[in-house]
């Protein structure tokens, strides 16, 4: 019988997760990352455990105060169809409503995946802190080929407005959405 665990991720898992995410990268299935990106945020990450081996990983990063984003899951190939991909979803899901997040993001170029698990597509200027804070330094920025999503966690109408005011920062052909102050002047 195969026993699966998904547990955080500690220090010495952050080589395997490395080279598992730059390995799915070299296939065009994922963007790269480097060391220092693992190792900074390693606490963002949970790992999957097949039979006490090193199987997967994914990882829950908080962009907002009212939005946080799945990045990075992964699979070892050996592994894939066991549902490990989905189980560390959720498990960042959960982590996600228990710090009381509204919304969860991820941009991906495995949208099925996500939209199984409820998330919707968005155009990327419904997410303009991940644009500005990690976009502008990839190198795909003019051409992005990785499809935005978008899970609400609570209804809509019950969306509360992000700490400091508004997120909206201006993309080039996006609108102003009508809720919110205008952005200060520079």
């Amino acid at each position: 019988m195969t026993s699966v665990t998904i547990r955080p991720a500690v220090l010495s898992d952050a080589g395997m997760i490395l080279d598992l995410v730059n390995r799915l990268a070299a296939e065009q299935v994922m963007l790269a990352r480097s060391p220092a990106s693992v190792l900074e945020r390693i606490r963002d990450f949970v790992v999957a455990e097949v039979d006490g081996a090193f199987a997967g990983c994914g990882a829950l990063a908080i962009v907002w105060s009212d939005m946080a984003e799945i990045r990075s899951i992964a699979v070892e190939p050996a592994h894939q169809g066991l549902g490990l991909g989905r189980r560390m979803a959720e498990t960042l899901i959960d982590e996600a409503k228990q710090l009381g997040l509204p919304q969860l993001m991820a941009f991906t170029y495995v949208t099925g995946f996500f939209t199984r698990l409820g998330f919707k597509e968005v155009e990327h200027a419904r997410l303009p802190h991940k644009v500005f804070n990690d976009c502008l330094n990839c190198p795909k920025f003019y051409c992005c080929d990785e499809t935005a999503v978008l899970l609400t966690l609570v209804p809509t109408d019950q969306l509360p407005e992000p700490v400091a005011g508004s997120a909206y920062l201006p993309l080039p052909g996006s609108q102003r959405p009508a809720k919110g102050p205008p952005p200060p002047s520079i």
